[in-house]
């Protein structure tokens, strides 16, 4: 009697046993599908946004739709003033946009942080910290395994295990010692074969001479998210800007004024995404 209980006992647990996995299997089977039909559906965004957005055609294509109106009326450079009242709106939308740093002056927006998140080779520039490391911080915190190289024209020290820091001057590398481009910058720390997933600048106006140095060799990785506080000259200038920007593939996600420091400036944030998304 007791010898029949002990091998009930045993069926039903190896009954449960066989059950369970084949439940865990079909779970798996089941997700791996949902997987394939999700990673099919968003052929046309991953391709177009280079492997950064997944979504659906429809709702890339509405994108696409809503780019090209505010482009178009980006594109009529009105006068104002200030400047950034009737120019350059934000043509394109990141639905998980975040703010990082400190509130106030200081802070970016930066794209769908989360889509880094599994980044293993996630690469960070901030420029223009002025001792303010308080977007570096956040970023570390959200982003672990992200390197982040900081730049100042004055010395400052990283807070411990956040960034990595570098005195220099974003420019031409000509006009002022110590002076550095784009290209030189990336040559130095070995990144010429790495892309650079965000690059926070601040530079009190040295973004006019210093963003013509990014696009000067097509062998130079350009970065993906540019969060830049823009600092207006006369129309001109402003306008060739934007239009060197736009013409190297980036739309606008985000425009916020700086009403701590002047009305006239304005914080953009940029990312770049494939040709094919502007045909």
């Amino acid at each position: 009697m007791q010898y029949q209980l002990l091998i009930r006992s045993l069926s039903f647990i190896i009954l449960a046993i066989v059950i369970i996995f084949l439940y865990k299997l079909q779970l798996h089977t089941w997700s791996s599908l949902s997987f394939v039909a999700t990673k099919k559906k968003c052929v046309k965004s991953m391709l177009e946004s280079d492997g950064f957005i997944c979504e659906s055609d429809e709702l890339w294509n509405e994108r696409k739709i809503l780019y090209r109106i505010q482009d178009e009326l980006n594109m009529k450079k009105l006068q104002s003033a200030p400047y950034f009242l009737k120019n350059w709106e934000p043509n394109f939308h990141c639905s998980h946009a975040r703010r990082i740093g400190r509130m106030g002056d200081g802070g970016k927006w930066v794209c769908d942080l989360f889509r880094l998140q599994n980044h293993s080779n996630c690469l960070v520039y901030s420029a223009g910290s002025s001792g303010d490391f308080s977007f570096e911080i956040e970023m570390k915190k959200y982003l672990p395994n992200c390197e982040i190289h900081t730049f100042d024209v004055k010395l400052y020290k990283c807070p411990t295990n956040i960034c990595i820091f570098h005195q220099l001057i974003l420019g031409d590398g000509i006009s002022r010692s110590r002076s550095k481009t784009w290209q030189m910058i990336i040559k130095e720390l070995g990144h010429e074969k790495r892309s650079i997933d965000v690059f926070k600048i601040d530079i009190e106006g040295g973004e006019f001479n210093f963003f013509p140095s990014i696009f000067q060799s097509s062998k130079t990785s350009y970065p993906r998210q540019i969060l830049v506080e823009i600092h207006p000259k006369d129309d001109p200038d402003t306008h060739r800007l934007f239009e060197l920007l736009r013409a190297n593939n980036y739309v606008i996600f985000s425009k916020e004024p700086n009403v701590i420091s002047r009305a006239s400036l304005f914080e953009y944030a940029f990312l770049k995404l494939n040709d094919q998304f502007f045909k």
